[in-house]
């Protein structure tokens, strides 16, 4: 059974993939350039021990759809330091100090470093597109806007806490599912498939949204093993999450109470124990992981046949895989 976050089966295609990421770094149009403190804090986020899901993600579309593994690594890439690029930035906004157990950009060096470095590695990103269809660089380009308006809805979330279901889906496709639906129409656009664009994209927006739902569900139910996350932390930080906007929106008692709560500066444990508990009594656990069980099922309808082919049952048995982490996780509780 897996231990931390789902991700997509490993493979060869990733020591490839990390020595191309290298040198992508390492390309004239930025190495030994001035102020070399920004390349510094691409890399120093870049190689801190990600799981390399959406590069893996690539991979299997890329897979499925012959796509030679040149452009899957590009790809690849792009999709990575994308979501990479986005931490920086996060981490910023949230005042964070560490991340995969090394500390953050912003705290090694300051804001402007973060945030500049950022910057540069979306460029780095969309480099890597240069070879192929400018509708691809439009579609990154596209991507990057949607993920940056869903960290400031986030951002507002966190401050009014009036946010509905609705609005939790919005953010979490604009953080999540944006990306990996980008796996699969990046890779059906290259591959000069274009009439799996919507298909694959389906499967990876919904691919996504599971993934997070998941999260989500291991953050109020907790982990049958410990992986360095603390419960409840949704709760404790006012973070908008699925589990409580489905509490939020199905009882009146714990939607005004809530509002209550996070009015407060103060937060006891006790009170974030006892809204945990709630969020659980109320069937919003359960809850979570049939919607968890449809996201997953509407991915598998979208990527149909290819499920039982090369690449795209690697997609399936990472479905598979985060089925089950769901499924244990409540059980187990």
């Amino acid at each position: 059974m897996p231990q931390t976050a789902a991700k997509p089966l490993a493979s060869d295609f990733l020591s490839r993939f990390e020595r191309q990421l290298h040198l992508a770094f390492e390309d004239p149009r930025h190495a030994g350039k001035h102020p070399e403190v920004l390349l510094e804090a691409c890399r120093h986020v870049s190689f801190a021990g990600g799981k390399r899901m959406r590069p893996l993600l690539v991979d299997h579309f890329g897979a499925a759809l012959d796509l030679p593994e040149d452009a899957r690594i590009r790809l690849a890439i792009t999709a990575e330091l994308i979501h990479t690029a986005s931490l920086l930035h996060d981490d910023v906004v949230d005042e964070g100090t560490t991340r995969r157990g090394q500390p953050t950009a912003n705290a090694r060096w300051n804001n402007s470093v973060a945030v500049l470095g950022g910057d540069l590695m979306l460029c780095i990103a969309l480099e890597q597109l240069e070879d192929y269809p400018r509708e691809v660089t439009f579609e990154a380009v596209t991507l990057v806007a949607e993920m940056t308006r869903a960290a400031m809805r986030e951002v507002d979330a966190r401050q009014d806490s009036t946010w509905t279901l609705p609005e939790w889906e919005a953010i979490a496709h604009g953080k999540t599912g944006a990306l990996l639906a980008f796996c699969g129409t990046a890779s059906a656009r290259v591959a000069g498939r274009t009439e799996l664009i919507e298909r694959l994209g389906q499967c990876g927006h919904h691919l996504g949204l599971a993934f997070q739902i998941t999260d989500d569900l291991i953050d109020v139910v907790g982990h049958p093993v410990d992986i360095g996350k603390d419960r409840l932390a949704d709760l404790r930080n006012k973070n908008p999450s699925f589990p409580i906007a489905l509490a939020r929106s199905s009882n009146e008692d714990f939607h005004h109470a809530l509002d209550q709560l996070w009015q407060r500066d103060d937060l006891s444990e006790d009170d974030v124990q006892r809204f945990g508990a709630w969020i659980v009594e109320l069937g919003c656990a359960e809850k979570t992981l049939a919607t968890v069980e449809d996201h997953l099922d509407q991915a598998m309808n979208a990527l149909g046949p290819f499920a039982h082919g090369p690449g795209g049952e690697h997609i399936a048995d990472w479905a598979a895989q985060l089925r089950a982490q769901a499924r244990w996780s409540l059980e187990s509780r």
